[in-house]
Order: C-alpha cells, then sequence, then structure tokens
C-alpha cells in the first residue's frame, strides 16, 4: 500500500496544483488530509487525482457544510477524527487523543502545527506532513508512506 498525507493546504491554489501535478507522475492508493484545506474550492481541486480522499476537518475550514457534500459527492470520507486502511487522520495534536488514536491505528496522520515530523511510538507512527501552503515556514512539505515507510518530501 502506497498512500499521499498532506496538511494545511489554507486555499493556496498554488501549492495543491504544483503537488497534483507532481502526483500525476506517481502511483499510489488514495491520499490524507489532515485539515485546513479551508474552502469548497480548494477541496475540489482534488477531484483531478481520481483517488479516494480522507479528510479531517482542521481548525480553519469554515465551510464544513459544502466541505462534506463535496466529499459525499465524490466518495470520500470526512470528519473530525478518520479512519482509513492502516490508520486514523486528526487535524489537532491533543497528546491525550493522539495516544488514544495510536492504540487504534498503525499510523496517526495530525496536521496543525505546519511542522513537519515523524515520531515512532510502540505500536503506531505519528505523521505530521507539515504545511502545503509554505506559509509559516517557506516549505511546501507532504509525505508518502510505503509499505510502512515516511518520506518527508519538499515541492
Amino acid at each position: 500500500m502506497r498512500f499521499v498525507v498532506v496538511s494545511d493546504s489554507h486555499d493556496n491554489i498554488f501549492a495543491i496544483r504544483e503537488l497534483l501535478e507532481y502526483l500525476k507522475n506517481e502511483i499510489f492508493d488514495f491520499v490524507v488530509h489532515a485539515g485546513d484545506i479551508v474552502s469548497p474550492f480548494a477541496l475540489q481541486e482534488f477531484k483531478k487525482l481520481n483517488k479516494k480522499l480522507y479528510v479531517a476537518f482542521g481548525n480553519n475550514d469554515g465551510e464544513r457544510k459544502m466541505l462534506t457534500k463535496i466529499c459525499e459527492d465524490y466518495g470520500w470520507s470526512i470528519g473530525d477524527i478518520v479512519e482509513f486502511p492502516g490508520g486514523i487522520v486528526y487535524h489537532g495534536t491533543d497528546q491525550s487523543v493522539l495516544n488514544i488514536l495510536c492504540r487504534i491505528g498503525i499510523f496517526v496522520i495530525c496536521g496543525h502545527t505546519h511542522k513537519a515530523k515523524i515520531e515512532k511510538r510502540e505500536n503506531c507512527t505519528v505523521i505530521n506532513p507539515g504545511e502545503l501552503c509554505g506559509y509559516l515556514t517557506g516549505r511546501k512539505t507532504f509525505a508518502i508512506v510505503e509499505e510502512g515507510e515516511v518520506s518527508l518530501l519538499d515541492l
């Protein structure tokens, strides 16, 4: 299994399109987005991939009703905490919540901090892919998980 992990795209349509262009030449099963897509027009861009999308709501996702409708229309999954094959995605960084989620999933994907980080725990790997938007760190980062190995990448 090979999947793409992103977070905190914050309506940066140029960064989203740059990611999609990069992924055009990649083989993967699905995309996990750890929140802060922000608006429906940004989420719509991901339909170009023709892949399943698993999305956690972020603290800046204002139009939840429309985001939910788009996900329903494309057969994608969205919620505050969403399960995907092999793991769970949650926007926040509350350690007590992450500890609980690590008991459930092999991979726990989170976002919010805009800082890329991979943390190996006893039975789980916590992945924060950083920020796709590049607004706070100046880096547009994402991750690819393949056969249990995580690669953090810059656009």
